[in-house]
């Protein structure tokens, strides 16, 4: 095992400085338990270096409730839907405004695990129809429900039902829907 004495390490880490533009951080640097042991810590050893300690990360304050759900539906509109416990940043300070999830989500505005999008497209029944038939003169067949779009297949089941009433009253195909048939599988 290689020695070192503390001028190098000084000169090691000053080096490491200069080529990453600010102070170094302990896991940048190769001898970090060298240098923290003879100085007692990493940080006595970056001032005996002469360089600046690094700064503790700053993050946002909140201190109201109003605060935590601003910041929640800000970020809904980010996802296009309620943020969960795991994806949202201030989730820890939640509960100390809330007794649980849903009641801040509650508070929010927000429906939990409810998608929404700012243009929802409301489709009429014929654009329905030419969306559909698009789609029948690109495959020369009648379409399945997965092979239209994901919102224009939401609204056929919105207005129709299902896919097999929207083709039965929309007149392509013959067949009328039954009881059993008519849920998507």
């Amino acid at each position: 095992m290689k020695r070192y004495n503390n001028e190098y390490l000084i000169e090691e880490i000053q080096l490491l400085a200069k080529r990453l533009g600010h102070t170094p951080r302990a896991k940048d640097f190769k001898h970090y338990n060298t240098a923290s042991s003879r100085f007692g810590s990493w940080k006595n050893f970056i001032e005996a270096a002469g360089l600046p300690a690094h700064k503790a990360r700053r993050t946002k304050s909140i201190n109201s409730r109003y605060e935590l759900a601003k910041a929640a539906q800000e970020q809904a509109l980010v996802l296009r839907r309620a943020p969960n416990s795991n994806e949202f940043k201030y989730a820890h300070i939640v509960y100390d405004f809330f007794s649980n999830w849903d009641e801040f989500i509650k508070f929010t505005g927000l429906k939990p695990k409810e998608r929404f999008f700012k243009d929802k497209k409301v489709y009429t029944s014929d654009e329905l129809v030419a969306e559909v038939e698009t789609v029948l003169a690109e495959l020369g067949r009648i379409p399945k429900c997965s092979e239209v779009s994901h919102g224009v297949y939401t609204a056929i089941r919105k207005q129709y039902g299902g896919w097999k009433s929207f083709l039965y009253k929309e007149g392509f195909s013959e067949k009328a829907p039954t009881a059993n048939n008519n849920q998507h599988k």
